[in-house]
């Protein structure tokens, strides 16, 4: 048995033993008795391996001594098993990286790659090297520790969470709230104190402010993709890098599809999605139709732009936004601005602003492409007091080798724990909330 393999087994029996009281810490109780014997086997196991891996490592060095050439000195290739790490200046040469931003954008994508070669790989070295370096292999648990994965490092899990952030319109608007559990109940104001005139001797009628609940209940969310078996030290930067794109987009996708269309099916993790929810029947209050026949952007006029902003409350002006996709933007809002009069040849040749009528316009690629008779084609208002996005958790990863075998590939499982709801979109007619649509008519 070679030195790497001794290393790596001795790194299996340390692992196992670390389970076994990680789980009774996780329990607060003390071991039972089969636990102790299991964890005092994997304690003995452990040391031994690593006495018999330090006499197969001096056996090797004392046979590479004799067997080197009298008239020079040699420098092993390896110590302790593994090569030895020494600065790669190439190794971040291999284009910019998209996922991770800051001065310390290539130190933190280095981090990731040897976090993913020491849990996904199973490499021994890049394990020591986290403990070495303060970084966690966690653990998320659910049931049994083989069900569980693990929970990405905090630098790579900050650079998912600010793609998702940028690539996902619907947890960019909505009120994002952490969930301590996978079933959370937050208040909501339905009504305030009201002022009456009092009388000389008259007792003043007393009012309250009035609440009810928003029921978050989260929903695991999983993304799955391959990675060749022959993931080498000199690319673990672009691996985290693309690694983490890849997840940040997928979820970002998925979000806005259930914040946006979501119909109440499994499809959608059981949410209903603000398009679905306004044209539901009891939400007439929550847009307004067309005046005119409009089945494509091009004939939604600046007469339907005005009848929303009239319709939309006070309270929800000052952070409302255009939430479109960029299909209805450049057909509506673009066409609208280059219509106007007063342009000069400046603001034509440098595009057109990202507003209109003073509103950000917040473009979104899960936004309708076309206008649908009875469908919402687009909203103005302020998302976050009309949804809620519960976060429960942060991004897991489980590893199959098995799956890809054929392809010398292995699957990586990305999941997360969130759930959306959309609350507060407007009533009867009349009845107008923090978002206000627009239904496209023939």
């Amino acid at each position: 048995m070679t030195v790497i393999e001794l290393r790596d087994r001795t790194v299996a029996e340390t692992e196992a033993a670390r389970e076994i009281k990680d789980k009774c810490d996780q329990e607060a109780r003390g071991m039972t008795e089969e636990e102790a014997v299991q964890f005092d086997h994997h304690v003995k196991e452990a040391k031994r391996l690593e006495k018999e891996a330090e006499r197969q490592e001096t056996l090797e060095a004392m046979e590479s001594r004799l067997a080197a050439p009298k008239d020079r000195k040699s420098t092993p290739e390896t110590a302790n098993g593994s090569r030895i790490e020494v600065g790669k200046p190439d190794m971040f040469r291999f284009g910019s990286l998209r996922a991770f931003k800051g001065k310390q954008a290539e130190a933190n994508a280095y981090t990731s790659g040897k976090w993913l070669m020491a849990t996904v790989m199973n490499d021994a070295a890049s394990r020591q090297w986290c403990r070495d370096k303060g970084i966690e292999m966690r653990v998320q648990t659910e049931g049994v520790a083989t069900a569980g994965g693990f929970l990405v490092p905090e630098v790579m899990e900050r650079s998912i969470i600010d793609l998702r952030e940028q690539y996902g319109m619907f947890r960019q608007a909505a009120r994002v709230i952490p969930m301590s559990s996978d079933h959370s109940l937050i208040p909501r104001r339905t009504g305030g104190v009201t002022a009456y005139f009092v009388g000389e001797t008259d007792a003043i009628t007393e009012s309250d402010k009035s609440w009810n609940q928003v029921e978050l209940t989260a929903k695991k969310l999983g993304a799955l993709t391959r990675m060749s078996t022959d993931l080498s030290e000199d690319a673990i930067i672009n691996i985290a890098d693309d690694l983490a794109q890849e997840m940040a987009y997928a979820f970002a996708v998925k979000e806005d599809g259930c914040g946006i269309d979501g119909d109440g099916t499994s499809t959608y993790g059981g949410m209903v999605g603000m398009r679905t929810k306004m044209v539901d029947g009891n939400h007439v209050g929550s847009y307004i139709a067309a005046t005119t026949p409009a089945l494509t952007y091009a004939q939604i006029d600046q007469t339907e732009i005005t009848e929303m902003i009239a319709a939309l409350p006070m309270y929800a002006r000052a952070n409302a936004k255009w939430y479109c996709s960029p299909e209805a933007k450049a057909g509506i809002f673009d066409r609208l601005a280059m219509a106007a009069g007063g342009n000069t040849l400046s603001n034509v040749g440098d595009g057109p602003v990202a507003k209109y009528q003073g509103f950000p316009i917040i473009e979104g690629a899960a936004m309708p492409s076309t206008v649908a008779n009875g469908l919402i084609a687009l909203w103005l208002g302020d998302m976050s007091l009309s949804s809620t996005l519960g976060d429960r958790r942060g991004i897991t990863l489980k590893v199959s080798s098995e799956r890809y075998l054929e392809y010398d590939q292995i699957g990586i499982q990305a999941t997360e724990r969130f759930c959306i709801v959309n609350h507060d979109i407007g009533g009867t007619t009349g009845v107008r909330g923090p978002v206000v649509g627009l239904q496209g008519t023939t």
